[in-house]
């Protein structure tokens, strides 16, 4: 699974909105689930938001190339929606003016906020889940001293392993056996330098 570079500003404002966060979390979910899309009635539903509104950001995101319409369901009055970009970054371009700078650190936030929603919804029924799952869950922090060259190692051997198992979950929703033993797990990975306050 090829990871895209966003460095867009149009790109990142068209995803730096918390109702397109959640499309995009959920079709990602949907997808590794062995589901092709889901229709804006759907996504609604699940992002507590109205059919219409919700197709306006299924527009805009589509617009941008992040999403696009699946084959349908059989109902031609049905759009299905599905991810084009599946994995993704977002960095500015060096020479980018303050104004880019600013739209890619909202994106951020935006990407952060969405993922934080996450781990909390998963928190408040942690206690209810089995606990050999429970166990298998895990929250890490923690700081390294390196040199530049093996930051980039560090990073390029962890995006590595990260990128081999994305794959394999791709081969498991293909192989359409959602009792097959394999939980969907949302993972979070930063690294960026200690700032003094």
């Amino acid at each position: 699974m090829d990871q895209e570079q966003i460095t867009d500003p149009e790109r990142m404002k068209a995803l730096a909105h918390p109702a397109r966060m959640e499309v995009f979390d959920y079709l990602g979910t949907r997808r590794i689930q062995g589901f092709d899309g889901a229709t804006a009635t759907e996504i609604a539903e699940v992002a507590g938001m109205t059919p219409s509104a919700m197709s306006y950001h299924l527009r805009t995101l589509a617009k941008a190339g992040f999403i696009e319409e699946a084959p349908s369901r059989g109902d031609a009055r049905e759009r299905v929606w599905r991810l084009k970009v599946h994995s993704f970054s977002i960095k500015a371009e060096k020479d980018a003016s303050e104004s880019d700078k600013v739209v890619e650190q909202a994106m951020v936030r935006t990407f952060t906020d969405q993922e934080d929603r996450t781990f909390r919804r998963a928190l408040e029924v942690m206690h209810q889940l089995d606990p050999e799952i429970r166990e298998l869950s895990t929250t890490s922090h923690g700081r390294m001293r390196l040199k530049p060259e093996e930051i980039e190692e560090f990073k390029d051997r962890l995006l590595a392993l990260i990128h081999e198992y994305a794959e394999r979950s791709i081969a498991y929703a293909e192989e359409g056996a959602p009792d097959d033993g394999t939980l969907v797990m949302h993972y979070l990975f930063r690294l960026f330098p200690h700032v003094h306050d």
